[in-house]
Order: C-alpha cells, then structure tokens, then sequence
C-alpha cells in the first residue's frame, strides 16, 4: 500500500471519529434535555401523584383507616390545617419531620376535603382573629402548633402532641426521648372530632399527689370525649354536666368533702373510672374514703399487693410484674386475653354486698399467686403472706340499666398512667382494653374514636440520618447524579471503543 492510501485512509477515520464524537455529545445532551424536560412536566402537571414513601413503617403516608374516614365524609366536607409558622425548607431533624409530609399525604389523598397552610403568626397576624374570633384559645401563645378547623369550631396540635415520649427519661434528664410517632393517630382523630362533635364530658380528679393525666387525656379526647381537670379542694363539686369521673392513680386519699359530692354523683347514674397501684409513695395509704366509696359499689380496694408466683405469669422473672388474664366476659376489649400488671392491689368484693348490683372480675392473676404487706422501706411486714389463690387485679359493678352507676376499679395503673403509656405507646393491648373500659362507660360508639396504629421511630430518636429524608435525598442524588454519571460514561467508552474503527 502507498503513503497516499494509507493517509487518504488516516483522514476518513479521523472524519468518522469526529462524527461518532459529535453523535455521542450530542446524544447525552438530548437525553439531559429529555430528562430536564419530562421532570418539569410531570411537577407541573402531576405535582405530588408521584412522590414516593420510602421509610420503613410508611411514616409519611396515611394508612388505610384514615383514607376510609377521609372517603366517608361528604364532599362539602371542608378541613383546614393551619400551622401558626412557616414552612421550613427543610424538616430534617425537627420536630416537623414526621408531620408535614404526612399532612401533605392527607391533602393528596383527600380530593379537597382538607387543605394545609402555613400562617406565621407575626407576619399573618388575622390569622389568629379567623381561627379563633372570640380568642378563646389564646392562639398567640401558639407559635409552632397546627390549628385544625372545621364546622365552625377549631381543635390545637402542638408537635409534642404527635409523639410518645418515654416520661420517667425526660423527668430524669430534661431531655425527650421519643418512643414512637402518633402523628396520624393525633390528627385524624381530632378531625373526627370536629366532624362528629363531642360526645361525652370526662372530669379527671388532681390533687391527690397523682403523676399526671396527659396521655389519658389523649385517649379520651380521641374518643370524643372533653376532657376537663376537676381540683381536690374544700368546694368540691362534681359539675352536672360530668358523664364520667376520673381518679388516676392518686397517692392520697379523698377528702370527706370529696367522698359526699362523689357518693352523690353515683347515686345520681354517675359512672366512674379508678386506678390505684401499690409504690412507695402510697404504701402506708389506706385509702378509706375511697375505699368507703367503691363499697358503695360493692367493690373492695385491698392494702395489699399482689405477688405472682407462676413462673408462666412472669414477666422477667419478678412476682410484682407479671401477666393478668381477661375474664370472659371481657376478653374482646383487646386483642389479647394476656395483659401486663405492675405493683398490683387486689381488688376485692366486699363482704356485705348489695343485692341491687351486678360486680364481675375483670382481671385476675393466676391460681397460684399471693397478697404481700410492705412497709415504707419495702421490707415484707411479718405474717402478712396471704394464703395462695387467684386474685383480681380489676373489677366492675354497674346496675340494672344504663342510668344506674357503673364502676371500674383497677388495682394497676398500667392502663391509664402516663409512665406506661408513654412507655408502650397508644396501641398497646392495655391502652385497648382501658379505651374499651371507657366505652362502656360512657356508651360510645365503635365509631367514636378511630384507632390509628403508632409508628415506631428508629431508635426511639428523632434521628435526621434515618428517616425519609434522608432516604429521599439518597434516591434524589441516585436519578439525577448517578445515573447520568453512568450514562456520559457508557458514551464516552462507546466514543473511545469506536474512534479508530
């Protein structure tokens, strides 16, 4: 072969190479274009349609329940969720991170029936006078909290509210620990509130060296149940719009004033809700005013606290912490017949009791546990060992209709304190069966209250390196980086595979 083919040849794979060249450019520009293009089209035309969960427990996406109580409302159904601040540009390690993405998931799963803003107060400062003309809720002092209204009457969510938080740790350390998310639990049961109304007055009794009520309160409000705080003082008085009255977890005994407005209340229908445990604070308490009370009822409060001896009803191998079983006649109020009790009371009939009432175990121990006596320092007290049986751990009385008294008596306040409940979180079984406690008494509906699940939060933390977005970011930098990366890659070892041929 000549030099001159041999150039001539040279020029034409130059000519072909700088042609696959520009192709190869020119192609990767297109599918950018192409990219950028379909992106914005589907923002503009589609929105949120295409925006995807990816956390582990759905924590951004409303579950079934919730769409089925959104579907139910009318569609002149008209929701409005205010947050009194503006919308961060970035939730991720606030407390907002597990609320406004799920509010955003109502609005996209509500065809209109609940819209979402965001009112910072001072620039806004209407806002307050629209949601609120009467100033009845102070909303001002409510910087940071979401406003739901609807039907003329409006309900208020602090963040706190949408979490479980472990309360013994934070009394400790002044720091909240979060056990799981109630974010969904938390709004869509206030806004069943708001479309149904109230249905009940519950009063909680404070005053009586308690550990608090929050939680409960929780429950009941969700129950559409108001919720109000009723003071021990020397003007005790039962209010006549009182359709339950509440004593959780008192340390102190009634007053002789309290005991004659209660006995009262009961001789009037009244229904009552009373938890008591067995703990350092209480352990000399003999409650006799109280005590005096739930006779009335035919129900005992005993002194002493139950020890389990069957190995099967232990939980970690301590007597004082154990299983309780639902009698029959209670079994559906949880899922589970097998139930948690700690530092127990027995609770007893009484040895005279009325005729004209009807008194049921509710929760009892196992065959083989007995009654111990303490001191103040938790020593045993001498031949205070009660003799070896099955005691109750609950017990109702009620009479003949549903305007006679009832009367639930609980020997635990696994079921209604704020340290279980912020430790087990809104759908254990004993918050299940204390709601359905409730229900009976105060005749609620199934459809009173809907029973969202909790979502767990990775490691009891609001950790910003675990939730969604994090996650959201990660398949973020995968479309739009990686992938393209990996596309000019492929054209460029295409263009170098090729431009000598």
């Amino acid at each position: 072969m000549s030099k001159e083919v041999a150039n001539n040849n040279n020029v034409k794979t130059d000519n072909r190479a700088d042609k696959l060249k520009l192709y190869s450019i020119g192609s990767v520009l297109l599918l950018i274009g192409i990219i950028l293009f379909v992106n914005i089209l589907f923002e503009a035309l589609l929105g949120n349609a295409l925006t995807f969960d990816f956390s582990d427990t759905a924590q951004n996406s409303i579950s079934v329940d919730t769409k089925n109580y959104i579907d139910s409302l009318t569609p002149d159904t008209h929701i409005r969720v205010v947050g009194l601040f503006s919308r961060p540009d970035n939730v991720s390690g606030t407390p907002y991170q597990y609320i406004i993405p799920l509010l955003d998931d109502y609005v996209k799963q509500s065809d209109g029936k609940i819209t979402v803003e965001y009112k910072n107060i001072n620039e806004n400062p209407g806002i307050i006078s629209e949601l609120d003309p009467t100033n009845s809720y102070d909303l001002a002092s409510k910087e940071g909290c979401f406003v739901i209204q609807c039907n003329g009457n409006i309900r208020i969510i602090s963040p706190i509210d949408c979490y479980s938080i472990d309360s013994d740790y934070y009394y400790s350390t002044g720091v909240y620990l979060v056990t799981a998310n109630n974010a969904e639990y938390t709004f869509t049961n206030a806004m069943n509130i708001l479309t149904s109304g109230f249905s009940s007055k519950a009063y909680i009794v404070t005053g009586l060296k308690e550990d608090g009520n929050e939680y409960i309160s929780k429950i009941l409000d969700s129950l559409s149940i108001d919720v109000e705080e009723l003071p021990s003082s020397d003007s005790f008085a039962i209010p006549e719009d009182c359709d339950l009255l509440i004593l959780n977890g008192p340390n102190g005994d009634i007053t002789e004033k309290m005991y004659v407005a209660m006995l009262d209340y009961l001789n009037r229908g009244g229904k009552m809700f009373i938890a008591i445990d067995f703990n350092t604070k209480n352990v000399t308490e003999r409650y006799e005013r109280l005590n005096l009370l739930a006779n009335q009822m035919n129900i005992n409060i005993d002194s002493a606290m139950i020890y389990e001896n069957d190995p099967g009803y232990q939980l970690n191998g301590y007597g004082i912490d154990h299983t309780v079983t639902s009698t029959d006649m209670f079994t559906g109020y949880a899922s589970i017949p097998f139930l948690h009790a700690t530092y127990s009371r027995s609770i007893s009939a009484r040895l005279d009791p009325s005729s004209t009432l009807n008194l049921y175990p509710v929760l009892q121990t196992s065959k083989n546990a007995t009654l111990v006596e303490y001191d103040t320092i938790g020593n045993v007290v001498d031949n205070s060992v009660d003799t070896t049986g099955q005691y109750n751990v609950a017990m109702y009385a009620c009479g003949n209709d549903d305007s006679s008294a009832k009367m639930f008596v609980f020997g635990t306040t696994n079921f209604s304190s704020d340290n279980y409940i912020s430790g087990y979180g809104l759908n254990d079984s004993n918050v299940d069966f204390f709601r359905s406690c409730i229900k009976e008494l105060t005749n609620s509906g199934e459809n009173a209250s809907l029973n969202i699940a909790t979502k767990a939060v990775d490691d009891y933390m609001l950790d910003s390196t675990k939730t969604t977005t994090s996650i959201s970011m990660t398949m973020m930098v995968i479309f739009m980086i990686v992938i393209p990366i990996i596309m000019i890659g492929f054209a460029v070892l295409v263009y170098a595979k090729r431009k000598n041929l």
